[in-house]
């Protein structure tokens, strides 16, 4: 990167630190010690009074949650390259109602077999995957999907990067709220992510937004996910 992008993302670094500093101590402080699972990019602590993952380079990307709401498996790459398939076809799914106009959008209830009286509708998708452990600066390592309902100044999709379906991602990261996660989580609303180990057993972690699981940051207005 030039200088003036360092300069911009140490001000965003000092920001994101400023903003949500408080909320990150207090989770690392619920969930304590815990067993702890790391590659180059990522590190990840699970206790039984919560789990929260910290990108090594960068700890500013942080998300974890407090409760015993949460799963936590250890899956070879063949369950890795499913659950890719799956959150594919999740986002497949998801464009035939989000890519239109939003006065042109059709309910969810078209795709999911809901009654079409019911306001099913999908509210946010948010995936990340990185293949390498500086994927957030190469546009060729990285790939995200971003999808706000409620942002009303860009009310489409966002998509960048590169999608690599022959290689298993460091980490990726899905966050959504939407019906179409209930396969995935059990719920319309959570967070799964998965952190990739040199030997065939990886770690996913599935975090449902449910009763059991408190999730720090939607205590604050602002994200940290």
């Amino acid at each position: 990167m030039s200088w003036p992008d360092d300069f911009q993302l140490a001000m965003l670094r000092m920001d994101a630190r400023r903003r949500f500093q408080a909320m990150i101590d207090y989770v690392k402080e619920q969930v304590g010690p815990g067993s702890v699972y790391e590659n180059d990019l990522v590190r990840v602590v699970i206790s039984e009074r919560g789990c929260y993952y910290e990108f090594c380079d960068l700890p500013e990307e942080f998300s974890g949650a407090v409760g015993q709401g949460f799963r936590a498996d250890f899956v070879g790459s063949a369950a890795a390259w499913q659950l890719l398939a799956e959150i594919q076809q999740l986002i497949a799914t998801a464009r035939q109602f989000v890519d239109e106009s939003p006065a042109s959008r059709l309910p969810l209830s078209c795709f999911c077999g809901h009654d079409p009286a019911e306001p099913w509708q999908v509210r946010e998708i948010s995936f990340l995957a990185l293949y390498h452990r500086d994927g957030l600066f190469r546009n060729d390592a990285t790939y995200i999907y971003h999808f706000d309902a409620d942002d009303q100044e860009d009310p489409f999709p966002l998509e960048a990067g590169s999608y690599r379906p022959d290689l298993v991602p460091v980490f990726f990261k899905l966050k959504v709220d939407s019906p179409l996660a209930r396969p995935l989580l059990g719920a319309d609303r959570g967070i799964i992510f998965f952190v990739a180990n040199l030997s065939d057993q990886h770690l996913i972690v599935r975090v449902p937004h449910r009763m059991g699981v408190a999730d720090l940051a939607e205590l604050s207005s602002q994200t940290m996910h």
